[in-house]
């Protein structure tokens, strides 16, 4: 049997756990068990920003990790190879396949989604079951403060609100939940649209945006808020947090019998979880939907088909399509073939290295430049801020998922699917944040960051052919600010 090596110094402890005590560990595992080794991915400790003393686990920032880990996406591009076989990841511990516990879990996940064994030479092999045990023997308590905890443990218990109130509900003066009329009536609303009109997710969110409702924050109804909210069982009276179920804590807004017939036919409704199989596109996080619209997402359609001679004919399409559009049915319905709007943006950089400018004839031009670099680093910063909160937004639902599950209020399915969805989530904040990173780094002097894209520029035109997958997209997101798609041209906005 072949075996991979992963050692990382996010669970060490001791200069015993030093990553070459782990590559020891590892070869000493491989002989005693009969695997043969075959590679090793290492991935130290990111450095701290501030010097070059590597950060302690609790100072690091569990993002800025996570974005900073090549030796596991080599150890996941390498599993992805078709002709690999079965394989099995070794590892000193489950704490070493993150720098915190919800990237561990994380991870663990993406491994054995390639199709191989995870095995810790602390804990024994790791598979769903055994990951939940490790991770209900955890001391949540210790990670967000005990006293903290325990206050809101208890205030749970009493069914007293904590954090802001669902739609629908106010806190009201002994801090429980109080009905909002005009929201109270709109969740009627969304119940019965799903439940007596049969309407879907996707088009009950279309059919409030375009009568003009908006959420508590003043945006638009997504597919998302719209199955959270058909989901919550807050609206029958129960207040639920921290593990705590307390029925009849405030006012129901729907009954009983109603939202048990939505969660049957939710239930119906929904797919059986797929591995997921996330589609690589070079564009991904650059492309935008007209003049300052919302982002364009990568999709991946695979259909099939009878033809007249009876054969099954099937085909895949890949195109980025507006997420407004996706999730909001809001919005233009801008489209384009991946492979078509790729090539037009290649084009754009080659004619830019060349010295070309523009389409000419006074047409709106296919090549711009980004704004002042005061303005750039200031959004810069947002954007990182706003990523970072999401990244913590997508931990926060892992650790509840993988709690619910370790506490048997969840099934190994839901799990499944919940990990799924987040992953993708997840992986696409890191590439973000990398792109920011990157942009961050670019931010020297005007003239240095010219003469930088001039250089990246030529590399667009003499090295193309050359460069891997990530390598092109790397350098794209070096130059291109965004690409703005409109209904009748396509600009590429490249980075001061």
């Amino acid at each position: 049997m072949r075996a991979i090596g992963y050692l990382t110094e996010y669970g060490s402890k001791a200069p015993a756990d030093s990553l070459a005590a782990q590559n020891d560990a590892f070869l000493r595992y491989c002989d005693t068990n009969g695997y043969q080794p075959v590679a090793a991915f290492l991935d130290p400790r990111p450095a701290d920003p501030s010097g070059d003393r590597p950060p302690s686990p609790a100072r690091a920032s569990p993002a800025r990790a996570s974005a900073a880990r090549p030796g596991l996406r080599q150890l996941l591009d390498y599993l992805a190879a078709p002709d690999k076989g079965f394989i099995s990841v070794i590892i000193a511990s489950f704490a070493c396949l993150g720098p915190d516990r919800p990237e561990a879990a994380r991870t663990y996940f993406q491994i054995v989604g390639s199709g191989a064994k995870v095995l810790s030479i602390a804990e024994g092999p790791i598979d769903d079951p055994r990951l939940l045990e490790i991770w209900a023997t955890k001391d949540d308590a210790a990670e967000i403060g005990d006293r903290v905890r325990r206050a809101m443990r208890r205030r749970a218990v009493k069914g007293q609100v904590l954090g802001r109130p669902p739609y629908g509900y106010r806190v009201g003066a002994d801090r429980r939940l109080e009905i909002v009329d005009e929201e109270a009536a709109l969740v009627r609303v969304i119940f019965d649209l799903y439940l007596t009109e049969g309407l879907g997710i996707r088009l009950i969110a279309k059919r409030l945006n375009q009568e003009g409702y908006r959420t508590r924050r003043d945006g638009n109804w997504s597919m998302v808020t719209i199955r959270d909210l058909l989901r919550n069982r807050v609206y029958v009276g129960t207040y639920t947090r921290f593990g705590v179920k307390v029925p009849g804590n405030h006012p129901a807004i729907v009954s009983e019998a109603d939202h048990r017939a939505v969660q049957q036919r939710m239930d119906q409704r929904r797919r059986p979880a797929a591995k997921a199989q996330p589609g690589r596109f070079l564009l991904s996080g650059l492309v935008y939907c007209g003049e300052g619209g919302p982002r364009m997402i990568g999709v991946t359609r695979r259909q099939q088909w009878t033809r007249r001679d009876g054969e099954v004919a099937s085909n895949t399409y890949r195109y980025y399509q507006s997420e407004a559009r996706t999730n909001q049915s809001v919005g233009e319905y801008h489209t384009r073939r991946a492979a078509d709007l790729e090539a037009e943006v290649l084009g754009h950089l080659t004619s830019a290295a060349s010295g070309e400018s523009g389409n000419g004839g006074g047409a709106r031009p296919a090549m711009l430049s980004a704004g002042d670099a005061g303005a750039v680093a200031a959004e810069t910063a947002v954007a990182e801020s706003r990523v970072r909160s999401r990244m913590r937004s997508l931990d926060r639902r892992l650790s509840d998922a993988l709690t619910a599950a370790a506490a048997g209020r969840q099934t190994p399915e839901r799990l499944r699917e919940v990990v799924a969805e987040l992953s993708l989530d997840y992986q696409y904040s890191t590439d973000e944040l990398l792109t920011l990173d990157q942009r961050a780094a670019a931010q020297a002097s005007e003239g240095e960051r010219r003469r930088h894209r001039e250089r990246q520029l030529h590399r667009v035109c003499s090295e193309w052919d050359g460069l891997s997958f990530e390598q092109r997209q790397a350098l794209l997101r070096d130059i291109v600010e965004r690409v703005i798609v409109d209904t009748d041209a396509v600009r590429t906005v490249l980075r001061v």
